[in-house]
C-alpha cells in the first residue's frame, strides 16, 4: 500500500517538479553511490530509525571521490572509504521508462544542489510512494544502470 503523507520529497522538491514539470531531462545522467563494498541498494533502505521511501542519486556524471564527498556533507572523505565505494550510472529516461519517478530534491540549497530522488510508483510521487519495492521492481531499477565504476 502506498505511503501517503507529507514527505521529505515533497518538502525538498524543486519548484519545477512541484508544479508538475520535470526538472531532470530524460537524457540527464544520474550517479548512484554505494559505500558498502559494492552492494548497491536497489530500493529504499530500511533503517533502524525510519524507513526511506526513495533512492538517492546525484545529477550528472559525478566522479567517485566527489560523490563520496557529497554524501559526506561536502566534508573530506578518508581514502579508504573512497577505495571501498562504487558508483553506477543511469539516465533519468531509462528510469522513467521502467515506471520510476525522478524528482529533483534540491531543498533549500536550490537548483545547484544535484540531489535526486527516485520513487516508485511514478503515478503520484509527491504524495504516494512505496517503501517496499517488490523484487521485480528492484530488478527493473538495477537493469537501468549501464555503467559501473569501481
Amino acid at each position: 500500500m502506498p505511503l501517503s503523507r507529507d514527505s521529505w520529497v515533497r518538502k525538498s522538491a524543486c519548484p519545477t517538479d512541484l508544479g508538475g514539470g520535470q526538472c531532470i531531462r530524460n537524457d540527464q545522467t544520474l550517479t548512484h553511490l554505494t559505500n558498502r563494498y559494492g552492494e548497491f541498494d536497489n530500493g529504499p533502505r530500511h533503517l533502524l530509525r525510519f524507513d526511506e521511501d526513495e533512492v538517492s542519486m546525484r545529477r550528472g556524471e559525478i566522479p567517485k571521490a566527489e560523490a563520496c564527498r557529497l554524501r559526506n556533507g561536502r566534508q573530506l572523505v578518508h581514502p579508504a572509504d573512497i577505495a571501498r565505494a562504487r558508483i553506477r550510472r543511469a539516465t533519468a529516461g531509462d528510469l522513467r521508462e521502467q515506471g520510476f519517478a525522478v524528482i529533483h530534491t534540491c531543498g533549500r540549497a536550490g537548483e545547484a544542489n544535484g540531489h535526486v530522488s527516485v520513487i516508485w510508483p511514478d503515478t503520484n510521487p509527491l504524495s504516494e510512494r512505496e517503501s517496499d519495492w517488490p523484487a521485480p521492481v528492484q530488478e527493473a531499477f538495477a537493469a537501468c544502470f549501464t555503467e559501473v565504476e569501481d
